[in-house]
């Protein structure tokens, strides 16, 4: 069981620098077809659409105030609420379930191993909420752009 919250620890701790990372502006504008779009082939579709992204990076879709960031927020803002009140329910059922990581056996030990696999099931599920909320916001601010 150890073993179970030292990877998952090494997870969290491991993952929380992405959520600091800032998307950088320079990687936002950057447009590669630019030096192909010189001269005559400037006039060609797949050039007038590049241009017309890179005069608009605001996209009401996948810019940075766009409908999946915006989702992508939310869901990733109820996900976290929802499994900070199932660990506090899992630490609750913990508590009074009399358990203890120390070994005494006066409480019900079915109560507290459900306790405990609650608070693990839900610290895990906030690991991979928050990996699909960074995997979004990197496909939206550096893919799509």
């Amino acid at each position: 069981m150890k073993s179970i919250f030292k990877i998952l620890a090494l997870a969290i701790f491991g993952l929380l620098p992405l959520f600091f990372m800032a998307p950088q502006p320079a990687l936002a504008a950057f447009n590669p077809l630019d030096k192909a779009c010189q001269g005559e082939a400037a006039k060609s579709p797949a050039c007038q659409q590049a241009q017309a992204q890179s005069t608009n990076p605001s996209d009401p879709i996948a810019g940075p105030d766009g409908i999946i960031n915006k989702a992508a927020n939310i869901i990733a803002l109820v996900a976290g609420i929802g499994a900070v009140i199932m660990i506090i329910i899992g630490a609750f059922e913990f508590i009074t379930a009399g358990g203890s990581p120390i070994g005494q056996r006066s409480g019900d030990p079915n109560k507290a191993k459900q306790a405990r696999t609650r608070i693990v099931s839900a610290l895990i599920g906030l690991v991979v909420v928050a990996l699909a909320w960074t995997l979004v916001r990197l496909i939206t601010d550096r893919v799509l752009r």
